[in-house]
């Protein structure tokens, strides 16, 4: 059993991975993603009710119990996208995204990541991390490979925005927008085999979205 308090995001949230534990309390609003997707555990609210793999949920004043694997945002409406103060401190501190990728599409996008939080080892992997976009409108570019095997969500964890999906077989035309706010994990874009489609995150507003990374291998 492990809590980890976790710094990547420090000091504008306060972040914890949990790992087997039998309960955990949340007192102040906080948002709970179950990343337990290989065991397809399911984390337990008071009544019955369930955190599904791969799905999130704001939380306060309770207790949750068969942690098998969750990130815990604690108390995430602190970090204030409004205070001009906050904002800079972000962009100081975290790399754009075209610094962390060098892809040519990323060049001059408002898009500032967090460095990366990473856990287990082959099918056990996973990388998160935190992005925040300066501006509402602004897509990443759409693109359906990685630099590996994994499957991915993205969480909302302030403001809004959404996954625009194309085709397979064409970036030309969106088919299906998938709206995001606070505490909403996306469905699943990718097949049994990996495979994904033309895709790309779209900010609707100035926010923070927090992309998960489960290696296949």
């Amino acid at each position: 059993m492990s809590i980890v308090q976790l710094d990547f995001a420090e000091p504008f949230f306060h972040v914890e991975y949990l790992e087997n534990e039998s309960h955990c309390r949340i007192d102040q609003k906080s948002m709970v993603i179950n990343l337990a997707e290989r065991e397809k555990n399911n984390i337990l609210l008071p009544g019955g009710r369930k955190i599904v793999p791969l799905k999130a949920a704001i939380l306060q004043d309770v207790e949750i119990t068969n942690l098998h694997k969750a990130l815990v945002v604690r108390d995430f409406e602190h970090c204030d996208l409004t205070s001009a103060e906050t904002v800079e401190a972000i962009k100081k501190q975290w790399k754009t995204l075209y610094e962390m990728s060098g892809i040519e599409r990323h060049k001059g996008l408002p898009y500032y990541k967090s460095p990366k939080f990473c856990t287990g080892e082959g099918r056990d992997h996973i990388e998160i991390n935190f992005c925040y976009v300066s501006k509402g409108g602004v897509p990443s570019g759409p693109h359906r490979d990685h630099d590996r095997d994994f499957d991915e969500v993205h969480a909302q964890i302030l403001g809004t925005g959404m996954m625009r999906i194309y085709d397979y077989d064409d970036r030309e035309h969106v088919h299906q927008e998938l709206p995001m706010t606070a505490g909403i994990v996306h469905d699943r874009m990718y097949d049994k085999k990996g495979k994904y489609p033309w895709h790309e995150y779209m900010s609707v507003t100035p926010g923070i979205y927090c992309p998960i990374e489960l290696d296949r291998k």
